[in-house]
């Protein structure tokens, strides 16, 4: 019974990280994320879109100070995301920073380009909390 509980234990604490480590792949090497023509050849904005569509990847029992962000980037709440939260590293903020110019401030503003940036920022929350960098 010991031996279960501590495979159990084992499983569900390595599932938590689950995606992480392609995460970070991007996070540390903007330049290896695939050019997005929307990004206009802005290496932080491909990072940005390469790192929004792993927004799956965060485990569905995951909560960042107790909200719900996969729940949020699903939603496409870019808003809530954007005001309910900082980023603690530069790296995270230029990141962000490249979404937001791209999908989510600046006149034409669509329920597309939000979820893009809501998913992006929910990556963002999610890498810093896993790798102990948050306030």
């Amino acid at each position: 019974m010991k031996k279960i509980l501590t495979i159990l234990a084992l499983t569900i604490s390595t599932s938590s990280f689950a995606g992480l480590p392609e995460m970070m792949k991007v996070y540390n090497n903007p330049k290896s994320a695939p050019q997005v023509a929307t990004c206009k050849r802005n290496t932080q904005c491909n990072a940005f879109v390469a790192l929004a569509n792993q927004w799956q990847a965060i485990p569905n029992n995951y909560r960042y100070q107790g909200f719900d962000i996969k729940k949020q980037a699903k939603q496409g709440d870019g808003y809530g995301l954007n005001k309910g939260f900082s980023l603690a590293t530069d790296k995270a903020t230029a990141l962000s920073e490249a979404g937001d110019n791209t999908f989510y401030s600046g006149g034409s503003q669509s329920v597309a380009k939000e979820r893009i940036f809501a998913q992006g920022l929910a990556v963002l929350l999610y890498i810093e909390d896993k790798n102990g960098w948050t306030y």
